[in-house]
């Protein structure tokens, strides 16, 4: 039994997670803000929701994918070239299964640990915690979190909502960033290989409503999987927006969970605005899309379902599309726009 040491000890070393919790040195914990909800005067529902993987920089599949893809769109400029293996990175990565990560909070002075739940195949995890939370563990409303690492910092947040307000729910594409979904080659290129741009104005709109509304909230609903989710998120940040809460696509590039990125987006947003609005069901709901999908088939879907919680709906018309296409909705409770400028008056209305 001498020679099964050197094997023991060579498991442990290749997942030392698996036994101890403690994250490789070649691996990397993302957190996803999320939204908490409020129990009781001093209790709240905390979600936890993470993914933990291998970057696998030197994978020969990464650099195949990305030589190919170089050659399609004839790529030359070096920007573009980091800019595409920037993106890619996160679909090539090695999830980690059943590993486990410990969380630490810091409250009343003190740090407080929580292990979760081991990461299923696709590396992704899931938690739950409730926890009393006081006005100075808090900062703007966000309780901080991180993983335990000894010498790195996985930083994770939780937007604690009070049970009324308004809350806005946006689209991301084509909605405040310019995309460009009808043509496939510019969405492409606009997704991959070039800075991401904002939709002119769009800021200002997430500002005002911040300002305007009492206890505003902005979550970010998408069809964009995950696995852009660091891109979107310091892109956002880096433009000023509000910082917001993300319902993104799960997907896993080695399963079919590769096809949800190519479908029909009706059912999905339905069901990721639906949790959002179950969870507030007393606050007020502002919906923004835009024309180029089934953004207004889902939200008037939404406010039949849901009267008393939409209160506005505005569309980013990218295809010229006419009224019809929200044929059903009081005339007074939607619009189109094409700048941010255009939906600066009805803030309030």
């Amino acid at each position: 039994m001498i020679w099964a040491a050197p094997l023991l000890f060579f498991a442990l070393n290749k997942a030392p997670n698996f036994l101890t919790g403690k994250i490789a040195h070649d691996e990397r914990v993302v957190f996803f803000p999320t939204a908490a909800t409020q129990i009781n005067e001093t209790h709240w529902n905390i979600p936890i929701h993470g993914w933990i993987f291998e970057p696998e920089v030197d994978s020969v599949k990464r650099k195949t994918l990305i030589k190919a893809l170089g050659k399609m769109f004839q790529l030359k400029d070096d920007s573009e070239k980091r800019i595409l293996r920037q993106r890619l990175m996160p679909f090539t990565v090695d999830n980690q299964s059943l590993q486990y990560v410990r969380i630490t909070i810091a409250k009343s002075g003190q740090q407080i640990i929580h292990r979760l739940p081991r990461s299923a195949k696709d590396g992704h995890f899931f938690g739950n915690l409730t926890l009393p939370v006081a006005m100075d563990d808090l900062d703007d409303g966000i309780l901080h979190y991180k993983a335990i690492d000894s010498d790195r910092c996985f930083p994770g947040r939780v937007h604690l909502i009070p049970p009324t307000g308004v809350s806005i729910i946006s689209d991301i594409d084509d909605t405040v960033k310019i995309t460009n979904y009808l043509d496939k080659k510019e969405f492409f290129k606009n997704t991959f290989i070039r800075d991401f741009q904002v939709v002119p104005g769009m800021k200002n709109v997430f500002l005002k409503c911040r300002s305007h509304y009492d206890n505003c909230s902005f979550h970010f609903v998408s069809a964009s999987p995950y696995q852009l989710f660091e891109d979107l998120s310091s892109f956002f940040e880096a433009e000023g927006f509000p910082l917001a809460t993300y319902h993104l696509k799960q997907i896993r590039v080695k399963d079919k969970t590769l096809l949800q990125l190519f479908a029909d987006p009706f059912e999905y947003k339905i069901g990721q605005i639906e949790r959002i609005l179950h969870k507030y069901p007393k606050r007020k709901f502002i919906l923004i899309g835009d024309s180029g999908e089934k953004d207004p088939e889902v939200y008037i879907e939404l406010c039949r379902r849901y009267p008393e919680q939409i209160e506005k709906i505005w569309i980013r018309n990218v295809n010229d599309a006419d009224a019809s296409r929200m044929d059903g909705i009081d005339k007074e409770k939607w619009r189109y726009y094409s700048t941010g400028s255009d939906l600066m008056k009805e803030i309030g209305k």
